[in-house]
C-alpha cells in the first residue's frame, strides 16, 4: 500500500470516521428506549396500543432501509420541515434500528413467564419496579446477544448516510477512490476502519455477557 498515495486524503478520511462514529452512538443511543417503549408497549400494553405498535413497526421493517433515508431525506422539505443531512439520516437511521431493535427486546420479554408480573401485581408492585427488579434481570441475558448483534449491523448502516449528502467514512472512501482510481485502496482502509468500530462492539457485547453470567452466578 503507498502511503503517499493515502496521506493527501487521510484528514478527511479520519474526519469521515468521526462523523461515522457520532452517528453510530446517536443513532444506538436514541434507538434504545424507543425500542425498549415499543417492546413493552406490544407486550404488556392494551391490546388497541400493542396493535397499532405492531403495523407501525412491520411497516417499517418491509421498506428498504435507504428508501427510509430518501423519505426523511427528501420527504420532510415537502412537509415544510428543513433538515440537515446528518439530522436526516439519524431522523432514518434510528426509525429503522427501533423497528428491528423492539423485537430483539420484546423476545427477550416474551419467553418470561407472564405470570410472574400478575404475581408483582397481587403483591402491590408497581411496574416500574416489578419491571427493574424482577423482569429486567431475567430478560437481559435474552436480550443482549440479538441486540448486539443488531447494534453492529446498525453501526455497518450508517454507510448507507453517505446516499444523503453527510459526509461519513464511506462517502470520504468513495470520493479518493474516484479522485484517486484506487478504490481498492481506500475501500480496503474503510473496512479497515469499519471492523475497529465494530470490534469495539463485539468487545462490549463479551464484557456484558461475562457480568451478566457472574452476576447470576452470585445470586445462585
Amino acid at each position: 500500500m503507498d502511503y503517499t498515495l493515502i496521506a493527501p486524503y487521510l484528514p478527511d478520511l479520519l474526519s469521515g470516521f468521526w462523523i461515522t462514529v457520532q452517528l453510530s452512538v446517536l443513532t444506538l443511543v436514541l434507538a434504545t428506549p424507543i425500542a425498549t417503549a415499543i417492546a413493552l408497549g406490544r407486550d404488556l400494553g392494551p391490546r388497541p396500543l400493542a396493535r397499532a405498535l405492531a403495523v407501525l413497526v412491520n411497516a417499517v421493517r418491509l421498506l428498504p432501509a435507504l428508501i427510509v433515508l430518501y423519505f426523511v431525506f427528501y420527504g420532510g422539505p415537502q412537509l415544510g420541515l428543513r433538515m440537515k443531512p446528518m439530522t436526516a439520516a439519524t431522523i432514518g437511521l434510528v426509525a429503522m434500528g427501533a423497528a428491528y431493535m423492539s423485537e430483539d427486546i420484546r423476545g427477550g420479554f416474551s419467553a418470561l413467564d407472564r405470570g410472574q408480573l400478575a404475581a408483582c401485581r397481587a403483591l402491590g408492585l408497581p411496574f416500574g419496579h416489578a419491571l427493574r427488579r424482577v423482569l429486567l434481570p431475567q430478560a437481559l441475558p435474552l436480550i443482549v446477544p440479538p441486540y448486539m448483534t443488531r447494534a453492529i449491523i446498525m453501526v455497518k448502516g450508517t454507510s448507507l448516510a453517505s446516499m444523503v449528502s453527510v459526509a461519513d467514512l464511506t462517502a470520504e472512501a468513495t470520493r479518493a477512490s474516484s479522485i484517486t482510481y484506487q478504490p481498492y485502496v481506500f475501500v480496503l482502509l474503510a473496512g479497515v476502519l469499519y471492523l475497529a468500530l465494530s470490534g469495539v462492539l463485539v468487545a462490549f457485547q463479551a464484557w456484558v455477557e461475562r457480568h451478566l453470567r457472574l452476576r447470576y452466578r452470585l445470586a445462585r
